[in-house]
C-alpha cells in the first residue's frame, strides 16, 4: 500500500459512520438497540472525534504535516476511550428500579456492529498514522558532532574580566 496515511480518515468516517448504528441490545421484558446517537450526550464527543480525524487530515495534509498525525490520533483517542470507559462504567454500575438493583447481569446485553465498526475505525486510524510518524522520528538528523574546542567556553575579552 503506497499511502498508508489515507486510512486515517478512513477509520474516522469509519467511526462516525458507526455512531449512529446500533451498538447494544438490551433484552429484559422486551428488546431496545441504543445507538451512540441515542445515547447522546457526551457519546457525541466519539462522532466529534471521527470527524477530527477526518479534518485533521486533511489540514495536516495540506500543511505538509503529516509528521504530527499520530499525535492528532493518540489526542482523539485518549478523549473517545475516556468517554467509552464511562459510559462502561455507567453500564456496569446499574440502574436502581424501586428496592432493587438492575445490572448488565440482570439483562441480556449484547454488542452490535456500531460498536465493532467503532472500534475498527480506530485500528485503521492508528494503522494509518503510524507509518507518518515513524517516518518523522526516522527522518530527524541527528546532531552534528562539535570539535571538542568548541565544548569549553572562550576567554573573556580583556575589558571583561575583573580583578580579584
Amino acid at each position: 500500500m503506497k499511502n498508508r496515511t489515507l486510512l486515517t480518515p478512513a477509520g474516522g468516517a469509519i467511526i462516525a459512520v458507526c455512531f449512529f448504528l446500533p451498538w447494544l441490545r438490551i433484552s429484559c421484558m422486551g428488546t431496545s438497540s441504543y445507538s451512540g446517537a441515542g445515547f447522546g450526550g457526551i457519546y457525541w464527543a466519539i462522532f466529534a472525534g471521527g470527524l477530527a480525524l477526518i479534518l485533521g487530515y486533511l489540514l495536516l495534509r495540506r500543511l505538509k504535516r503529516l509528521e504530527y498525525l499520530m499525535s492528532l490520533v493518540a489526542a482523539v483517542s485518549i478523549i473517545t476511550v475516556a468517554v467509552i470507559f464511562y459510559g462502561i462504567m455507567t453500564i456496569a454500575s446499574g440502574k436502581r428500579v424501586l428496592f432493587f438493583r438492575v445490572g448488565p447481569e440482570d439483562v441480556n446485553l449484547r454488542l452490535q456492529v456500531g460498536s465493532f465498526g467503532t472500534l475498527f475505525g480506530f485500528i485503521l486510524a492508528w494503522v494509518g498514522a503510524l507509518p507518518a510518524g515513524l517516518k518523522s522520528r526516522l527522518r530527524r538528523r541527528p546532531r552534528a558532532a562539535t570539535p571538542a574546542a568548541a565544548e569549553f567556553p572562550p576567554e573573556l575579552p580583556a575589558d571583561k574580566r575583573t580583578s580579584a
